[in-house]
């Protein structure tokens, strides 16, 4: 069977009624309406299903049986052509909810369908720099000196490449963490590093303590792999403890914490709180796991010590260069006790051999010689000037009753507005309007829709800024009036209610 393109038997660009008919049969061959061997509708049916005459159709069924789509006997009428060793298979294809896994199943009602960046739209949603601001061309000259290398175009160590785990291990140390490259492991992102975790202690039915909100792409990977979420509610120094003692004393496999500019709320969290959590943590025994993806990003003040370097015995630290670099180099790298970060090797291992070590030494060349250094010194410039501008447009613009603090680095801020109003549909609307925002709810280990939006400014800046920030706040002073309105119409139907009760 061949497939070939439809052409015109006249007129230039147009398609004859017979070779419509007959792509229209093939689809239906394909799509397995129409089985190898059975037998096709009548010419005199078809001719009535298209609205044509029979000449039109003959003409379709002769274009199929020259394209090996049909066979013709005597006596047996116009069937499907079996299957040819020259052409592709036809039939209905596997059914994929059928064959699918429980494991896939979860991750797809977690993912839905992603929209889009909009043409034009102020994306003021997504965590990733703008293309513009990558330092491409250095760090493209690194890569192809370190491609001459035939050595690190083989396959490389699970653990990833030594150079570089030695270079972050020492970055590591300066800021108190006890780090060994031998316990250190190279991971693509801190994505994978998060799932290799969550692979290696979760099963089905276990419970992890969370932040909430929290990281929504955490959130989704927990609720994949079949974990019960125990949600800690944040304060102004960070985990609330008491809400944290409650979680812990249900044993959770371990708690997930951002102490660096939370994500999504941009919190830093303090000193303080940093060694209460740690405290609490190892009394009742349970891992954490710091999630420090946003630490080389802060624009003022000091950061307090990693968690990593309070308790290592009892931290897991995820690390990774993509968010202040740029997130095509996908490495990140986990940091903490020996023994399980080896498990974690083992594991890495069998689901994709090894990380690319051509990539690694040419990022290790790049922290070395002080090149991320010296663009992290620009990026932090422009951030600083980033959160100051949205900060104070956000408290111009919105409606009275929105809460939002200055963030002391991370590229994200949170706004809590008034009671009453739906992140979701204030994200939407924003949407429609041409800013891309995230609501609040997308981070709430519960999913419940709260009034908050997460914005970014990772991929704006200026008067473009500002713009958008100004144009979400009429939305959202638009949303307080209407959620204004439904409230007394609320009120009298709880009354009308109660009376009938």
């Amino acid at each position: 069977m061949t497939d070939r393109p439809s052409a015109a038997d006249g007129a230039p660009g147009r398609i004859p009624l017979y070779r419509t008919i007959a792509d229209g049969i093939i689809r239906d061959i394909r799509r397995g309406r129409f089985q190898e061997g059975s037998r096709l509708p009548a010419s005199r049916a078809l001719a009535r299903t298209h609205e044509v005459n029979r000449a039109t159709v003959h003409q379709a069924l002769q274009v199929l049986k020259r394209e090996g789509w049909i066979e013709t006997n005597k006596g047996g009428g116009t069937r499907v052509a079996r299957r040819s060793l020259a052409g592709p298979m036809v039939g209905p294809a596997p059914s994929w909810d059928r064959i699918s896994s429980a494991l896939l199943g979860r991750m797809l009602a977690e993912a839905g369908v992603p929209d889009g960046p909009l043409d034009g739209a102020h994306d003021l949603a997504r965590l990733a720099p703008e293309e513009k601001e990558f330092p491409a061309e250095a760090f493209a000259k690194v890569l192809a000196d370190v491609a001459r290398d035939g050595a690190l175009l083989a396959y490389g160590s699970p653990f990833g490449y030594r150079p570089l785990r030695e270079t972050l291990a020492a970055r590591l140390e300066r800021r108190g963490v006890p780090a060994d490259a031998d316990a250190l492991l190279i991971v693509n992102g801190a994505q994978q590093g998060l799932d290799l975790i969550g692979r290696a202690l979760v099963d089905p039915g276990d419970a992890v303590a969370i932040e909430s909100p929290s990281y929504s792409g955490a959130l989704s990977l927990l609720r994949a792999q079949g974990a019960r979420l125990l949600g800690v509610p944040l304060d102004a120094e960070g985990p609330a403890m008491e809400p944290l003692r409650s979680a812990l004393a249900e044993r959770p496999k371990f708690f997930y914490t951002i102490p660096d500019f939370q994500n999504p709320t941009g919190l830093l969290a303090t000193a303080a709180r940093r060694r209460e959590l740690v405290a609490a943590a190892t009394a009742a025994g349970v891992l954490v796991v710091e999630d420090a993806f946003d630490a080389d990003l802060l624009v003022e003040g000091e950061l307090p010590p990693p968690l990593a370097a309070l308790a290592p015995g009892h931290v897991v630290h995820i690390g990774t260069i993509s968010k202040a670099l740029f997130p095509g180099v996908r490495v990140g790298w986990i940091s903490g006790p020996r023994e399980f970060v080896h498990r974690l090797a083992a594991l890495k291992r069998i689901g994709e051999l090894t990380s690319p070590p051509v990539l690694q030494a040419a990022l290790n060349v790049f922290l070395s010689r002080g090149d991320y250094d010296r663009h992290l010194l620009r990026v932090k410039a422009r951030l600083k000037a980033r959160l100051a501008l949205a900060h104070k447009t956000v408290l111009r613009s919105f409606p009275v009753g929105t809460r939002c603090e200055r963030p002391l680095g991370g590229w994200v801020l949170w706004v809590d507005l008034p009671e009453d109003v739906s992140g979701r549909e204030l994200a939407e609307a924003a949407r429609g309007a041409g800013v891309l925002v995230s609501p609040g709810g997308d981070y709430a280990p519960d999913r419940a829709d709260v009034p908050s939006l997460r914005i970014s400014v990772a991929r704006s800046s200026g008067a473009e800024l500002e713009k958008a920030l100004e144009s979400l706040g009429v939305l959202a002073r638009a949303a307080v009036r209407r959620a204004h309105r439904r409230a007394p119409r609320a009120e009298e139907r709880r009354e009308e209610a109660l009376i009938q009760i």
